[in-house]
């Protein structure tokens, strides 16, 4: 856009363009208005270069102030229209459609139907809808003002009319048609209308010819007030637009936006404009619109409105004019979110406050007890925490306005009670009262302690006022393990608190890693080591166990053994490295000897697998993996030389049949103990089969292998002689196809 800014001075009435009076072209204008385009068009008129006498040809190029006046009028017809262009025109023509998404955001929240359609950004405003959705960089109030709007309007089409390209300049009329070309209401449907009204208002010896209406002000019914921006500025010029006062035609307030696609836009309901920071601030209080909240709309003065509106349903204005909207001595908003237990004679708390007539944290107040009884406690608290989701709906707020505290409560159902302080004049707010179960101090003993590898055996009895549920809460070295029920009978505590009820008793082993540990007794929620503790030393140390054997199989190596971890008693896995390649194992088969050996420990230590590995000579090494204190433990490393290689076999017979051609023999891979592909070549016809029927010979020749490596089988052949060959077919590791023979038959 142009880059033209005029500085508005005082400028003397014979400078300015004479109006014809009376008027004879049936034009009627506001006097307002008038006059700010008459002062406005005799400053550019006369633009000279900064600090000099000499004209500035961009705008001061020889056209005259009353015809750069008239031709600033001309537009106002046809943009704002009507009889009596109106300064507060609210554009009602950026038609929205299922297929226009690119207007969307110019609704409250991008909704294009719904409650709130009416808090509408209208993108074009003013005599000359200087459009904030393009290429000018007004708010509405710059754009309602005759006087800033006058302005820009005489700027641009000077520049225009200066700088225009010789095309342009063959006549005058050409040169101001492209004077008018920002004008979309000069620029479609040809030239003739414009110009018409042009040469109505300018007559033969040089004045406007045009009447004007004293009722119509240069802001046009917009109302000047100061308002501050909470968290932005303070004593700030703002602007109340209110469509219901607009001077001058109104038709652009009739018909209704109905959400169809091509319908006209909606007419926005009264709303304030700010500028502040560089942004330009749209605010629609609800005591205006009727609505169940507040509405701003934020964007930077030179963005595109339709990709850069933020709308938040909240607003930090206040009208300090007429104290409305959210100004001094206001009422503490805020939510209680919840209550909870938080141990013997204690409640959680938690929710968020604010008092608009502050951006720094408030107090807030907690009360527990019962309706109507002594004994309430009261307990003040700041809402100072971080809560960015209310800082994001109330903006300006600031985000530090949470609380999430234990307040001190007497046990039993209580009322808990949340009020905000008000800071200055006002009245505190009850945000609610809730009721809550508090339980009081828990009572109980631990009764036994003993210890084997990996667990520890714990007995006593838990009681909590209030809390008939609650459980027995182990810990062990301060982390809690175990909450365990009451189940076990004890008369005796029965006896002495009846209304602990006749199963106040506990009994269970829990796992425990060995060492020295610290085993403590709570309930209710109270310190870990509220009804005591007991020091227990469980064995430890690092994994002890025996590799068995380590042998070769066909692809794999066999290990066995066992393996026992001082601090527990189950199993525990072993690790088994075959060179650089490690496997995990569990240790978990049953063995009988070591059980009799370790009888704290049990059976179930033993280990043994095949791990696949391929041929040649292997180191395998197993270690015992640590659990608790200690290291991993070595257990042994062994050297194995695993089988490897082609393929090798026999072709025992082939003989020529009425079917084909029969043959037998067996094929073993050393390398695996797996049944592999035989291939039968017929001349040049392959046949691929298994060789995995029973050979006993085979297996009592090469025991590692087992018996399933024969093969046998019939494939068709010519009736002529004919070469059949056999392959035995490398299955695994690195070996060759081999062949175990040819016969012609």
């Amino acid at each position: 856009m142009m880059g033209f800014v005029v500085g508005v001075v005082v400028v003397s009435a014979g400078c300015m363009p004479e109006l014809l009076m009376p008027a004879t072209s049936g034009r009627n204008f506001g006097q307002g208005p008038l006059d700010a385009i008459r002062e406005a068009a005799a400053r550019t008129a006369e633009t000279k270069l900064a600090d000099t006498e000499q004209p500035d040809l961009n705008y001061n190029c020889g056209l005259s102030s009353t015809h750069l006046a008239a031709m600033m009028i001309v537009p106002t017809y046809f943009e704002a229209g009507g009889s009596l262009p109106s300064p507060m025109t609210l554009s009602r023509w950026d038609n929205t459609s299922d297929g226009r998404t690119s207007n969307a955001n110019l609704f409250a929240f991008s909704r294009t139907t719904g409650p709130y359609v009416n808090a509408f950004f209208s993108p074009g405003i003013g005599l000359w809808q200087f459009d904030s959705a393009g290429r000018w960089d007004m708010t509405a109030a710059d754009a309602i003002n005759a006087t800033t709007a006058a302005n820009q309007a005489a700027a641009t089409i000077a520049y225009r009319w200066c700088n225009a390209p010789s095309s342009k300049r063959v006549t005058p009329q050409a040169r101001r048609m492209y004077a008018w070309g920002p004008w979309y209401g000069c620029t479609l449907g040809g030239t003739t209308k414009c110009e018409d009204t042009f040469n109505q208002l300018v007559t033969s010896d040089g004045k406007l010819n045009t009447s004007f209406d004293p009722a119509v002000t240069r802001t046009g019914g917009m109302q000047q007030r100061v308002c501050n921006l909470r968290g932005i500025g303070e004593g700030l010029t703002c602007f109340f637009i209110n469509p219901a006062l607009a001077e001058g035609s109104r038709w652009w307030q009739g018909g209704t936006y109905d959400g169809s696609s091509n319908s006209i836009t909606p007419l926005p309901k009264p709303f304030y404009s700010v500028r502040a920071n560089g942004n330009e601030y749209r605010v629609w209080l609800k005591e205006d619109t009727g609505y169940d909240i507040d509405i701003t709309a934020l964007k930077p003065v030179t963005a595109n409105a339709r990709d850069s509106l933020t709308w938040t349903a909240s607003t930090v204005l206040c009208d300090t004019s007429t104290r409305r909207g959210f100004c001094g001595n206001v009422d503490p908003i805020g939510s209680y979110d919840g209550v909870w237990p938080a141990g013997p004679n204690q409640v959680r708390v938690a929710g968020w406050a604010i008092d608009f007539d502050t951006t720094n944290p408030i107090d807030v107040h907690v009360y527990a007890g019962i309706p109507g009884a002594p004994g309430t406690i009261g307990t003040p608290i700041v809402a100072n925490g971080s809560r960015p989701d209310v800082g994001a709906a109330y903006p300006g707020s600031g985000n530090n306005h949470g609380f999430d505290v234990v307040v001190p409560s007497a046990a039993g159902a209580q009322q808990v009670c949340v009020f905000g302080i008000n800071v200055s004049g006002g009245n505190n707010v009850l945000f609610g009262c809730r009721w809550v179960n508090v339980t009081g101090p828990p009572i109980g003993a631990i009764d036994l302690v003993a210890t084997s590898p990996g667990s520890v055996s714990i007995a006593g009895w838990v009681a909590v006022p209030g809390a008939a549920t609650a459980t027995a809460d182990i810990s062990v070295d301060g982390v809690v393990v175990a909450n365990a029920a009451r189940t076990v009978a004890r008369s005796d505590v029965a006896g002495a608190f009846p209304w602990a009820g006749s199963s106040a008793g506990f009994a269970l082993q829990i796992p425990v890693v060995g060492g020295t540990r610290v085993v403590c007794l709570s309930a209710g929620g109270a310190a870990l080591n509220a009804l005591g503790c007991r020091t227990v030393t469980l064995p430890t140390g690092s994994p002890f166990g025996s590799l068995d054997f380590a042998v070769a199989r066909p692809g794999a190596i066999n290990v066995a053994g066992w393996v026992i971890d001082p601090d527990i008693a189950g199993a525990t896995d072993v690790h088994v490295w075959i060179g650089s390649s490690g496997t995990s194992v569990r240790a978990n088969l049953s063995r009988a000897d070591i059980g009799t050996a370790f009888p704290a420990y049990g059976s179930s230590h033993g280990f043994n697998a095949t791990i696949p590995v391929a041929a040649g000579l292997r180191t395998v090494c197993v270690y015992g993996f640590n659990q608790g204190g200690g290291a991993n433990s070595l257990l042994g490393c062994r050297q194995v030389n695993v089988p490897g290689g082609s393929p090798f076999g026999s072709l025992d017979s082939v003989v020529r049949g009425s079917n084909g051609v029969t043959v037998s023999g067996w094929g073993i891979d050393p390398d695996t103990a797996g049944s592999i592909p035989i291939h039968v070549y017929v001349g040049s016809e392959g046949t691929a089969i298994l060789a995995d029927l029973q050979r006993p010979d085979v297996g009592a020749a090469f025991p590692l292998y087992g018996n399933a490596h024969g093969f046998g089988a019939t494939v068709a052949a010519p009736q002529t002689p004919v070469k059949v060959c056999v392959y035995s077919i490398e299955a695994a590791g690195s070996g060759t196809n081999q062949l175990l023979g040819c016969r012609t038959v």
